[in-house]
């Protein structure tokens, strides 16, 4: 079911998932990758053992969308979604820039993240540059066919591509953004630093991350475990940087152990 949150000037939506089989009270939110979108989790959300709320970032795009293109502004979005829906607390599980606004949430309001789970992201996004980096950079740039660079970004999160239809689908939920809100989202993503708040995590936290990742290294992964008070990590074999999308079945064992902890 898709649902919609009026935030100033603009419309958050986001689905909503109810599993036939429910052992946890406390649900889940799930924030989607930048190129992937909130379809990324329809194959995991009714194998995560709670009711899911999916947010679609993209959404934000389709109004005056300013004060909305940062992580800062994605996770005031999450923290509305989650006063709207009347949650003291969720468990959050974010994938690459979605792991960067669930950082932010889990570091600035500890109160209302019970359990954390982090997919191919990091603390910040300096280190050498990656092949999903070069990427990005040329969408920022614009000086590239954003159509073509947006089914190479898509292609770039996983090491298996998905079938046509599926791949097409994602693809044009990219399209159907903004281009110049995923830019800003992007650059502002690149000059966030939360090494210094991870200690601010009360969160127990799961770091995940796919042998193939091309955009988030070991590195990343490291100075994640180092700089959270509670944390563990990872590596799912044979994935890329979206692992929910390749192995849904190990991904929601993986996510509901964490959470059922």
């Amino acid at each position: 079911m898709i649902s919609t949150l009026p935030l100033a000037d603009t419309t958050l939506r986001y689905s909503v998932t109810t599993p036939a089989a429910i052992d946890r009270a406390v649900p889940i939110l799930l924030l989607h990758p930048w190129f992937g979108c909130r379809a990324f989790w329809d194959p995991v959300a009714d194998d995560l053992g709670a009711r899911c709320y999916a947010v679609d970032w993209y959404s934000l795009s389709h109004g005056a969308w300013t004060d909305w293109a940062s992580p800062e502004g994605l996770a005031r979005a999450a923290i509305a979604l989650v006063d709207h829906l009347d949650l003291d607390s969720v468990d959050v599980v974010g994938n690459s820039v979605g792991g960067i606004v669930a950082q932010l949430l889990a570091a600035r309001s500890p109160e209302r993240v019970r359990r954390l789970v982090l997919v191919g992201t990091g603390a910040s996004l300096g280190g050498p540059p990656t092949a999903f980096g070069e990427l990005v950079s040329a969408w920022i740039a614009g000086t590239q066919d954003r159509g073509v660079l947006a089914a190479r970004l898509v292609d770039a999160l996983v090491a298996t591509p998905p079938d046509e239809p599926q791949r097409d689908d994602y693809v044009r939920a990219v399209l159907d953004a903004d281009p110049g809100f995923v830019s800003a989202v992007l650059t502002a993503a690149r000059g966030l630093d939360l090494r210094p708040e991870l200690q601010q995590i009360t969160a127990p936290t799961l770091v995940i991350r796919g042998e193939h990742d091309s955009a988030r290294t070991p590195e990343h992964v490291a100075t994640l475990i180092a700089g959270l008070p509670d944390a563990s990590a990872v590596e799912m074999s044979g994935c890329g940087h979206s692992p929910m999308i390749e192995q849904p079945a190990t991904f929601a064992t993986l996510v509901r152990r964490h959470l059922a902890a």
